[in-house]
């Protein structure tokens, strides 16, 4: 490696994606030299001369007889050294006359600064005067974040003082410029979060944006996609470091940037009250992985007028187990959780008696090709004269669980329980194949679910 190749060198454009990862090698495995080397060749090749300074320093500590750094300290002086002035031979001028001055009484100088003599309740005040200052900056925050709220609503720009209040809440006053910081290591990442425990998700995203103020400081024209990576890389080195209870984090903080920042695509545009996504407030927002954006409070909303089955109220299908648990984690969907657990304790409430039955009922009806269908009335009639017999509890049961199940045909998510399929059958609301079709795939899951034996003659099948 050779220092001159890049004297010439400063008029390149940036590589975020090369930075992003020398950044992310120096991190994992510091003091990683020969990445830092790397780094400060693209530095100088781009004329980012100051942050080529502050690597050369660091490398320095770890190699101090290096041939390339002595080279780049001499040319980085060159660079920085002021151009010499013309030098202007002065003028004479005619001497002044001096004028007497009348006499003036010595003044007494200015005493030096006494410190207090007690340092310790000194240090106490002032720790004091700053929580409280962290406090009412937090308060100020939460109203700030109201106002960029309403602003991005109405179309007006935003406050540049809210980083400066988050610098200020979590305690960086280095934070004081619009630029932003170069990213520091994961691990101060960890280390800020342990004086924050309770927000870990606010640091993070403290953290991401100060990134990304960075970035589009040293180079004004990046594209958000070349943003993008850049902040991935940085996730993926923030959940190399951080403990497994953190690791969920990262990648929250990036879901949050890519809906405030980055203008980031969503299936919908809209919530399914009508609200824009883009005005939905940061701790209701959530983009699950089929890339439908929610606001939390109707999606629990939804979630649980639907039983608590963990569907997607939009598309009908599924939500992933990824999704499942960030949904229950989410302060708006801990209830959820509740309902998943009464769904569980309803499947275990019906007997096997009763998944007999349900399987006679679904093969009588899938059997039936008469053109009157009277027998799968019949079937039908049986089946909740069987169910009116049952204790209250595995009624309540069949009435409640809703058992995961597909259409055969056509793969869609049936959204019905047991006992509204058996009386959506009866009153014509339902085709009575569909209905057998269904009753099928939820005796499959009951016998699952219980660990019952099988039907020994194979016909107990999804289908």
């Amino acid at each position: 490696m050779a220092a001159t190749s890049t004297v010439l060198a400063g008029s390149g454009e940036p590589d975020m994606v090369l930075i992003g990862e020398l950044l992310e090698e120096i991190a994992r495995h510091p003091p990683a030299v020969y990445a830092r080397k790397l780094l400060i060749e693209h530095y100088i090749s781009v004329g980012w001369l100051d942050a080529a300074r502050e690597n050369v320093d660091e490398v320095k500590k770890h190699t101090p007889n290096d041939l390339d750094v002595k080279e780049w300290q001499k040319m980085l002086k060159k660079k920085s050294d002021p151009k010499p002035q013309a030098i202007v031979k002065p003028v004479s001028t005619p001497k002044p006359v001096p004028v007497p001055r009348p006499a003036v009484l010595n003044e007494p100088s200015a005493a030096p600064a006494k410190l207090p003599a007690d340092l310790d309740v000194a240090r106490d005040d002032l720790s004091t005067g700053y929580k409280s200052l962290q406090k009412k900056a937090g308060t100020l925050l939460s109203n700030l974040s109201h106002l960029k709220y309403l602003s991005k609503k109405q179309g007006r720009p935003l406050s540049a003082n809210i980083s400066k209040r988050e610098a200020i809440t979590s305690g960086e006053l280095q934070k004081t410029t619009s630029e932003g910081n170069p990213p520091g290591s994961a691990r101060s990442v960890v280390r800020k979060i342990q004086l924050n425990p309770n927000t870990p998700l606010e640091v993070i995203i403290t953290d991401m944006e100060d990134m990304m103020k960075w970035l589009r400081a040293k180079n004004a024209n990046a594209h958000n996609d070349t943003i993008r990576e850049a902040l991935v890389k940085r996730v993926q080195a923030l959940e190399s470091a951080f403990p497994d209870n953190l690791k969920m984090y990262p990648e929250v903080a990036l879901m949050h940037i890519e809906h405030e920042h980055l203008g980031k695509v969503y299936v919908t545009d809209e919530t399914m009250l009508g609200d824009k996504v883009s005005d939905i407030l940061r701790e209701n927002f959530w983009v699950t992985e089929d890339n439908y954006a929610w606001d939390m409070e109707e999606l629990a909303q939804a979630i649980t007028a639907n039983g608590g089955i963990m569907r997607n109220p939009l598309s009908r299908q599924m939500f992933t187990p990824k999704d499942i648990r960030g949904i229950v984690a989410h302060p708006a969907g801990k209830q959820l959780a509740a309902l998943q657990l009464e769904q569980h304790e309803l499947s275990k409430g019906i007997r096997p008696g009763t998944v007999d039955q349900m399987e006679k009922l679904a093969a009588t009806i899938l059997e039936d090709q008469s053109t009157d269908s009277l027998p799968s009335r019949y079937a039908v009639d049986e089946f909740l004269a069987y169910c009116a017999t049952l204790p209250e509890a595995e009624q309540k049961a069949i009435e409640g669980l809703r058992c995961p199940a597909r259409d055969s045909h056509t793969g869609q998510a049936y959204d019905f329980t047991i006992g509204e399929a058996v009386r959506d059958a009866k009153g014509n609301r339902v085709c009575f194949h569909k209905t057998g079709d269904f009753i099928k795939q939820a005796a499959f899951y009951l016998r699952q679910n219980r660990g019952v034996p099988p039907d020994p003659d194979g016909k107990c099948v999804v289908m």
